[in-house]
């Protein structure tokens, strides 16, 4: 018999899959904008002057989602590469947040009650977003898929009958 999934692992697979989601949409809208951007003088667009750069914001953000979404299928079939994939996740997301908040901490806590441009509060409110989104489940990762309850869900079922 296969080992039984808790509701942590269930959990935290689908707030995988829903980040996922979630920066695939963002992506697209962010692609999509540069894509229907206005030419610049000289009629070209934003692909025809960075050609690298583009390609670049094309395929990387995809392949980065879709190593996320396997990793989270990894983590709803038990699979032990899933569990050391999630703590990288994990490790990485937090040093982001905590790279936010080192780099920029007035930016990322305190909305301004002057008018700023538009461009200056988006980037600030993604910016609080990531790191309210990001910040507390990284940590439970961290936690989470070390305790030794749930390392034992990942055993292969031949090792589990041992014990």
């Amino acid at each position: 018999m296969p080992p039984s999934r808790s509701a942590g692992v269930t959990a935290a697979a689908t707030y995988a899959i829903l980040c996922c989601a979630t920066a695939f949409l963002f992506w697209g809208f962010l692609l999509l904008s540069l894509i229907n951007s206005p030419a610049d003088e000289q009629g070209r667009h934003i692909y025809q002057l960075f050609p690298w750069q583009f390609l670049l914001l094309t395929l990387l953000p995809p392949a980065i989602i879709a190593a996320g979404v396997r990793t989270a299928i990894g983590l709803l079939h038990l699979r032990p590469w899933a569990r050391y994939a999630s703590l990288l996740w994990a490790a990485i997301a937090l040093l982001l947040c905590l790279a936010i908040i080192a780099l920029r901490p007035f930016e990322t806590f305190v909305v301004p009650e002057k008018f700023v441009h538009p461009t200056v509060l988006i980037k600030q409110l993604l910016a609080i977003s990531f790191v309210l989104m990001l910040l507390p489940v990284s940590v439970w990762w961290l936690f989470y898929f070390r305790a030794r309850r749930v390392k034992l869900q990942f055993l292969p079922a031949t090792s589990t009958e041992n014990n």
